[in-house]
């Protein structure tokens, strides 16, 4: 594959890797409100630290999918799915009101960058299926 193909997937990559760590962000954050639902509830002051996790989950398998789909050049795939998610929920969560930037902004600032980044390396790392035929 040339290189003028490579870059032709990357922006696609990039989306459908985006997408789909908002999908799965959505799906983890329905079954995190379901259990709090059904449990007596967690102190308020961990549930932000839960939502990092859940985010970084997400981003994680958003960059791992979109390695998949590229097969090259995890490191940038993976930090430009991570950054590209922090921006986004920056915004949603800008628009509300009483938001700042703060100390949790900043670890999840770390923490998505970095799981953008371990997810690249892994999709791309992955070895294919050995198919007999």
């Amino acid at each position: 594959m040339s290189v003028t193909q490579e870059n032709k997937k990357l922006p696609k990559a990039i989306l459908i890797g985006i997408l789909s760590s908002g999908v799965i962000m959505l799906l983890l954050t329905c079954l995190f409100c379901l259990m709090l639902k059904m449990t007596s509830g967690l102190p308020y002051g961990i549930i932000d630290y839960v939502m990092i996790g859940i985010e970084g989950v997400g981003v994680l398998i958003g960059a791992y999918i979109a390695c998949r789909v590229s097969k090259c050049k995890g490191l940038i795939i993976g930090a430009a799915v991570g950054v590209l998610t922090l921006m986004i929920l920056l915004c949603v969560g800008f628009a509300l009101p009483d938001n700042h930037i703060g100390l949790l902004t900043l670890i999840r600032s770390a923490v998505l960058l970095l799981c953008g980044v371990i997810g690249g390396i892994a999709g791309v790392n992955k070895k294919e299926k050995v198919r007999i035929k």
